[in-house]
């Protein structure tokens, strides 16, 4: 569980938007992401969010490598 991290509704698509704690900005928190879990995610002002802090994820990875990546990026986030 992480209640520090909100799943945003979805319509359908390819991609998952998370609201995160605004503790860094989404670069940095995008680029600590890569570089220590290896996962890329994207943050949420490449989709013109209004405010920080939203990370966009997309669906389309095998579902046990979507899980182990999601761990890896709930935990970095949180």
């Amino acid at each position: 569980s992480y209640p520090t991290v909100t799943l945003l509704p979805t319509e359908g698509g390819w991609y998952a938007v998370l609201q995160v704690p605004g503790v860094r900005s989404e670069e940095q928190l995008v680029l600590d992401i890569l570089e220590h879990d290896r996962v890329l995610v994207q943050p949420g002002y490449f989709f013109d969010f209004p405010h920080e802090a939203f990370l966009v994820v997309s669906l389309l990875p095998e579902p046990a490598v979507f899980e182990t990546a999601m761990r890896q990026v709930l935990t970095t986030a949180s």
